[in-house]
């Protein structure tokens, strides 16, 4: 394990994934390592040359985001605290139920990162030169303050915010945060600068307008503020929004369980209660390329979706078929499927997508191009 550390803190992805493949069962006869690390390690090593700057960034951020070995005992417990107790633990045992704490809880990550200094720490005494080079601008994510923003308007690329703390206008990266959102609803989290790309350092929460004012008004107090939360009208609803909505994933800020409930497929078996956080899924997703690839899809729904659109709007799903794209197996599964004619429909799929998935477009419509 403290191989695997050490290379991923060296920003070798590949030989991390190596090492990973090597020691798939523990002494214990169960899997070793947690499914979203070997994710992140397979989406990583697969993209190669095409990672941008800011994927290297949360990849910094999910390997700052584990609590450190004789500091943090106390994290799970002001996290679970928060969102309203012991009451609102889940999984099979007590000792699954704090590995979940862990690996979904939004407040955990946030403390660990950010109140607990952890991003700091793992910048100035963990990463090695190569990985800080790769990630390019992740220092200044330091420090961050807690935001809340409005949803305002979402395009295929892009989501526009109102910060409620400055009333100003904030474009993010469409990694898929306001897919369950209505317009004009709110939430809160960190927005940091890759290059000339904003985005949230990780997803953000969707929360009630109560406690957006209070994180607007006061930042540094936004534990406070989802502790009041979680105490009132929407408190439950809240809590499971911090408890278990989240994977974290490297490269989309909606858990893949959560994106296949958003749109539904024609197909039975491809629905959401078969599909759930495994069974179909993959399948799932390869449709849900090749529907967008069909043509089948409005990729940029109604350009630029905001409040002069009415209820039967249609949102952009552009982001959704990115993230199934880049799901690891999903270009395995498709590459045979396609024809040397497929090229066009790739190729519009590249001018949509959104990064890094209109790379990995690229690559394929360059591989039917040269098969033809």
């Amino acid at each position: 394990m403290l191989a695997v550390d050490d290379a991923e803190a060296a920003g070798n992805a590949a030989k991390a994934l190596a090492l990973v493949e090597g020691m798939p069962i523990g002494p214990d006869g169960r899997p070793w390592w947690r499914p979203q690390r070997v994710r992140r390690l397979r989406q990583l090593v697969a993209l190669g040359d095409a990672v941008p700057d800011w994927v290297w960034g949360r990849w910094v951020i999910a390997q700052a985001a584990q609590p450190r070995p004789g500091r943090d005992t106390d994290a799970s417990d002001v996290a679970v605290e928060i969102r309203g107790g012991r009451s609102t633990l889940w999984g099979v045992d007590p000792d699954d139920a704090m590995t979940k704490v862990i690996g979904h809880d939004w407040v955990f990550r946030q403390l660990i990162l950010h109140e607990r200094g952890g991003l700091d720490h793992f910048l100035r005494r963990v990463a090695g030169p190569r990985l800080l080079d790769l990630a390019g601008d992740v220092h200044s994510w330091v420090g961050v303050p807690m935001g809340a923003f409005e949803l305002v308007s979402e395009r295929a690329d892009r989501i526009v915010w109102r910060d409620l703390g400055t009333g100003v206008a904030v474009d993010t990266l469409n990694l898929g945060g306001a897919s369950l959102m209505a317009l004009g609803e709110a939430a809160i989290g960190r927005v940091v600068r890759s290059g000339e790309v904003s985005l949230f350092e990780s997803p953000p929460l969707c929360v009630p307008p109560d406690v957006a004012h209070d994180v607007a008004t006061s930042p540094a107090n936004w534990m406070d503020a989802l502790n009041r939360g979680c105490r009132e009208e929407w408190g439950a609803v809240l809590a499971d929004l911090i408890a278990k909505a989240h994977e974290f994933d490297l490269l989309f800020d909606l858990s893949s369980r959560l994106r296949r409930h958003v749109l539904q497929p024609v197909d039975p078996d491809l629905r959401c209660d078969n599909v759930g956080t495994g069974g179909n899924g993959a399948d799932y997703d390869v449709a849900l390329v090749l529907a967008a690839l069909g043509g089948e899809l409005p990729l940029k729904g109604d350009d630029a979706y905001d409040a002069r659109w009415g209820a039967d709007a249609m949102r952009p799903l552009a982001p959704l078929v990115s993230a199934a794209l880049l799901e690891p197996d999903t270009r395995a599964a498709i590459e045979p499927l396609l024809l040397a004619s497929d090229a066009a429909a790739v190729s519009r799929l590249v001018d949509v997508l959104v990064p890094p998935a209109d790379a990995l477009c690229r690559q394929i419509r360059d591989q039917l191009s040269g098969a033809a």
